[in-house]
């Protein structure tokens, strides 16, 4: 996955953070194509990666294998792979963006990229709530995700 962010509202370390608790950074590697990496951009950003997992894995008697290394260029991937989380919830799909959405709907949409999150169970009830009232879901898209998350949204639960 590549995203881009602004250091101004979040510092790359929070998303070194992120990175490192989302993953097993000593698991089996698998093959290429589904290998841990931690891509940098940047001569600043791979010092502050190598410092990051220094720091994490002093002390460690196992080996890291994440690698880092320079972000090649970025391939989007297939359709099937975008939102995963949100496509296994085939119904809920159409409420949040309309009967007729496309795949690039889907994979451009901020709406469904948080959706997809939060069905991965990433964000806390107080994080999905704080987000919630800036995306202005319809009554009906609020409560189709209301009942994908259950006690994890309130907010969306009147």
């Amino acid at each position: 996955m590549e995203f881009e962010f602004d250091p101004k509202k979040i510092t790359f370390r929070k998303l070194l953070e992120v990175f490192w608790s989302s993953h097993d950074p000593y698991g089996r590697q698998g093959s290429t194509q589904y290998k841990d990496v931690l891509w940098t951009h940047g001569a600043e950003q791979a010092r502050e990666a190598k410092a990051f997992v220094t720091e994490k894995t002093e002390g460690e008697e196992r080996s890291v294998t994440t690698e880092m290394a320079p972000a090649p260029r970025f391939w989007i991937a297939e359709d099937y792979h975008q939102k995963y989380y949100l496509r296994g919830k085939r119904a809920l799909v159409p409420v949040l963006l309309g009967e007729e959405w496309t795949d690039e709907q889907l994979r451009e949409s901020k709406l469904a990229a948080r959706a997809n999150g939060w069905i991965a169970s990433h964000g806390t009830k107080e994080e999905i709530a704080a987000e919630l009232e800036a995306l202005a879901l319809s009554e009906k898209a609020r409560e189709a995700l209301g009942a994908v998350l259950g006690e994890r949204a309130p907010a969306l639960c009147r």
